[in-house]
């Protein structure tokens, strides 16, 4: 796939782009906030069933491997290509300068042998660092990083992804421009000073990239509420997407959630999001399960809804899944502004519930899935 590719892969089908979660590895930040040589699979390997039925823990079929290492992306890219995903979008870190977990991406992803058979993209993961992993059920977070806007900083994002990603010949285009999604896009623009501020600051950046020989920039932006799509387009976002979807807002007595309702507020999200002022690229969640992230002591179900204690979406098998994707794609195909692919949650977030990779239990369904939508890779 030519990186410059954007609405349609040469078949005529949208753009398959998965999150890729880049938390599977040790790295200075994890060890200073959580103990020498502490990786994200800790809290896997210690999840526990919480209901009759309930699959954790979760048991990936290549075990607790070091997605820094590019041996390891070799094999993920090669499941990727062979199963018809086109892009990973990387979560991204970065604070004012101090960046966390993009050793995945730098050292793994792009020093893979075969890391141009697919594309990358970047989604800064816009939020305060906190720690989420394991907190103590009904009190505040420990916030490790803020995150903070300006200018200044916005100038020195791009400068270090012009040395690290732009040039590369496979990151992700979309007609003809540098895409690069930002979660919590709504708070950028506020902390920049507004739209119109923005607007001008992104102009400034294009103009810079291209006396450098680079593409303008295709800004997206997070975001569920069509209110919020009228801001970023003022702002000069070009387009719009959604990280997940996990929650009907239909939670049970037990603690549970069907996934039926949840495949029910994904189309609902389309279909408004459709209509808003930006062209939106429709997301699919695979599952919803944070229990991963959460104390065992702290009884199920659990006494209110703080992150990660929330509810726990059940019943969404591969089938259910494949039928999501399958209207998704139907979306997309109808969608005047013609959106220019579809996401989907998440290739490996395996501590949230979501992933493609194989696991135990449903060793490839969810990534053959995507292959009997989309299509393997031409």
């Amino acid at each position: 796939m030519s990186a410059s590719q954007s609405a349609k892969n040469g078949s005529g089908r949208p753009t398959v782009v998965a999150v890729y979660y880049p938390h599977w590895h040790n790295y200075d930040h994890g060890t200073a906030w959580k103990g020498e040589g502490w990786t994200e699979w800790e809290g896997l390997k210690a999840a526990v069933p919480r209901f009759p039925g309930h699959q954790q823990p979760k048991k990936p079929v290549w075990g607790y491997f070091d997605e820094s290492d590019p041996k390891w992306v070799e094999r993920e890219i090669q499941l990727a290509v062979n199963h018809g995903v086109d892009v990973f979008m990387y979560d991204w870190y970065w604070y004012s300068g101090v960046r966390n977990m993009q050793e995945a991406l730098e050292q793994g992803f792009l020093g893979a042998t075969n890391r141009q058979d697919m594309a990358f993209c970047l989604m800064w993961a816009n939020h305060d660092r906190k720690d989420q992993f394991c907190p103590e059920f009904g009190k505040p977070r420990t916030t490790w990083l803020p995150s903070r806007h300006s200018v200044r900083d916005m100038n020195r994002v791009v400068d270090y992804c012009v040395e690290h990603y732009f040039r590369q010949p496979n990151y992700w285009q979309v007609d003809g421009r540098l895409y690069f999604n930002i979660y919590q896009a709504t708070r950028l623009v506020q902390e920049l000073g507004g739209p119109e501020t923005t607007r001008k600051l992104f102009d400034a950046i294009d103009s810079r990239l291209r006396k450098d020989g680079l593409p303008g920039m295709h800004w997206g932006g997070m975001t569920n509420n069509p209110a919020d799509a009228a801001v970023l387009k003022d702002a000069g976002f070009l387009s719009t997407s959604t990280y997940n979807v996990h929650s009907a807002g239909k939670a049970r007595p037990d603690g549970t959630e069907s996934y039926a309702d949840v495949m029910d507020a994904h189309r609902r999200l389309w279909g408004r999001m459709g209509a808003a002022t930006l062209p939106y690229m429709p997301v699919v969640s695979m599952a919803w399960d944070p229990t991963p992230r959460c104390r065992t002591e702290v009884p199920w179900p659990f006494p209110a809804n703080e992150y990660p204690y929330v509810p726990v979406v059940v019943d969404n098998t591969s089938e259910r899944f494949r039928e999501l994707l399958q209207d998704a794609a139907d979306h997309v195909a109808k969608d005047p502004k013609q959106p220019h692919a579809v996401l989907i949650y998440c290739w490996n977030e395996w501590t949230e519930g979501g992933y493609l990779l194989p696991e135990e239990r449903t060793g490839t369904a969810y990534v053959e899935a995507v292959k009997a939508v989309f299509g393997a890779r031409q």
